[in-house]
């Protein structure tokens, strides 16, 4: 069910502090494969609405990662 998806990424992105984006889109994905059997793969994209990123002044940085049952 979506609610349980829901849950599982928000303890992903609650939990503990990760430097990258990137940390937290593999994080997200591995976690779905490990709670939802069914799933076969899994594409988390994680966007940071004006990242703190000196000399630039974006509106947003994401990043995308895909994961799938081997």
């Amino acid at each position: 069910s979506y609610s349980h998806l829901y849950e599982t990424v928000r303890e992903v992105v609650e939990g503990p502090s990760r430097n990258l984006l990137e940390a937290v889109a593999a994080a997200i994905a591995e976690r779905v494969l490990e709670r939802f059997p069914a799933v076969e793969g899994v594409r988390a994209r994680v966007t940071k609405p004006r990242p703190p990123i000196r000399g630039s002044v974006l509106d947003a940085a994401s990043v995308e990662v895909y994961r799938r049952r081997v």
